[in-house]
């Protein structure tokens, strides 16, 4: 087998091979004599059929078998010899092609990995949060959790601060209408909804009053098609309810699967939960911290285009099924590209950001740790009520488990690089480093 490989651009490589005749006439003789004592024609006793009826018969079809097999085989040969890093899979290029001695040749185009040379972390400087629980964060934590169990209690009244207040709604865009039938419900807490105007409007408002207002709907409502936009809309309150915190008594400590229904009991594992809590916003922010580093060592880093494409449209795909919407499955796919271009953006910087952490693992010899791994699938599988099951389907489904490895070896990375990177401690309260990690991080979406 003879291969050239040329760079049709920074990240695209052509192989040209050529295999010749005789490997694949031997293969395709091997695959007929093999068929000569497995087939069963008719005038022929089984396993004695002659050579020359095998071919006849099969020959054409064995011969293609073996040009498909052959090209498969060669180009996984042929990327090993040259030591390509692909990213995808190789497509055929050319139509494969025999000459005259029976030699087959063809060609194929193949996106692969950004060559990147070696990343001196020691020079990084890193700020690592530096946070501790303390007992007004537990007792905060027990505030919020009696916020969750408050008891709505209906009223006959406005509603005030602080009431929620359930709502039918009919809005109109020009010739749209939100929902096509029928009316849209939706609960508010009257000052947490950000909604100032339909709080203005719903402020007077008694159960079974009914109001005609025009407002304009916030960026992230949950109806895409009159998001951020100003509309007619026909509201109707259907209720007001007036929130009563329950009592920290056995009963309400109970429903959080604390059998004692002791306090104390209850706060260890409030503080068990936000330590968790705590480490994920560490390690979030140090990753996201990591990344701008490293972008910023290589802002020049060119990645291939298919992978930037795939993760906007993951992205935009994402979006699309959160609102609930539905689309029409012969429409989706220009739909959905269309829609997927407004994140190319941030795709290429999330790309950017992996092909660099993945980096740092391959130069530095790291791999995901087979009891992190196992770890990370027993937290998430101990939120379900059958763990054992939720364990046995991460370890059957290969996306899944490649997820789960990809995050542990990226922990693994910043562990690594806090190790030899220049790390300052920055001290911060347990509610900033959370309030600091949930906001969108750069390379993250």
């Amino acid at each position: 087998m003879q291969v050239s490989v040329e760079n049709t651009s920074s990240l695209e490589r052509r192989l040209t091979v050529q295999v010749p005749g005789q490997e694949i006439q031997d293969k395709v003789n091997a695959k007929l004599r093999e068929l000569s004592k497995q087939v069963r024609i008719k005038g022929f006793r089984p396993g004695r059929v002659p050579i020359k009826v095998v071919k006849q018969r099969y020959g054409k079809q064995v011969h293609q078998d073996i040009v498909n097999e052959t090209m498969q085989a060669s180009l996984q040969q042929a990327i090993q010899d040259e030591a390509l890093r692909p990213v995808t899979m190789p497509r055929i290029d050319s139509a494969p092609e025999t000459d005259e001695a029976g030699d087959l040749a063809f060609s194929a185009l193949i996106e692969v990995y950004p060559e990147i040379e070696q990343l001196d972390i020691s020079g990084l400087e890193m700020e690592k949060p530096d946070a501790e629980i303390t007992d007004d964060d537990v007792d905060e934590m027990l505030k919020t959790l009696r916020e969750q169990r408050k008891i709505w209690n209906k009223v006959e009244r406005s509603a005030e601060k602080g009431d929620q207040v359930l709502i039918d709604y009919v809005a109109r865009v020009k010739d749209t209408r939100v929902p096509e039938e029928g009316k849209d419900r939706v609960a508010i807490i009257m000052g947490e909804s950000g909604f100032d105007e339909l709080e203005e409007a719903l402020a007077p408002l008694k159960a079974g009053e009914k109001e005609k207002t025009k407002l304009t709907f916030p960026e992230d409502f949950r109806q895409a098609a009159i998001a951020g936009k100003k509309a007619k809309v026909k509201l109707e309150v259907v209720s007001v309810s007036e929130g009563v915190l329950p009592e920290v008594d056995e009963k309400f400590i109970q429903g959080f699967g604390v059998e004692d229904g002791k306090l104390d009991t209850l706060k260890v594992e409030i503080r068990e939960n936000l330590e968790r809590e705590l480490k994920q916003a560490v390690n979030g922010l140090l990753k996201s911290q990591l990344i701008e580093k490293l972008i910023a060592e290589v802002p020049d880093l060119e990645v291939p285009e298919s992978i930037v494409r795939e993760e906007a449209l993951a992205m935009a795909t994402q979006i699309v099924q959160s609102q609930g919407q539905q689309l029409d499955p012969a429409k989706m796919n220009p739909m959905m590209e269309q829609f997927a271009e407004q994140f190319t953006e941030q795709a290429d910087r999330r790309v950017r950001a992996g092909f660099l952490m993945g980096e740092v693992a391959q130069q530095n010899n790291i791999r995901a740790d087979a009891a992190m791994v196992r770890e990370a699938i027993d937290t998430i599988a101990s939120t379900y009520e059958e763990p054992a099951e939720v364990v046995q389907l991460y370890y059957g489904n290969q996306r899944l488990l490649q997820q789960v490895e990809s995050s542990v070896m990226e922990e693994q990375v910043v562990d690594w690089v806090l190790e030899n990177a220049k790390v300052t401690p920055k001290e911060m309260k347990f509610q900033e480093v959370i309030t600091t990690a949930t906001q969108p991080q750069k390379g993250q979406g």
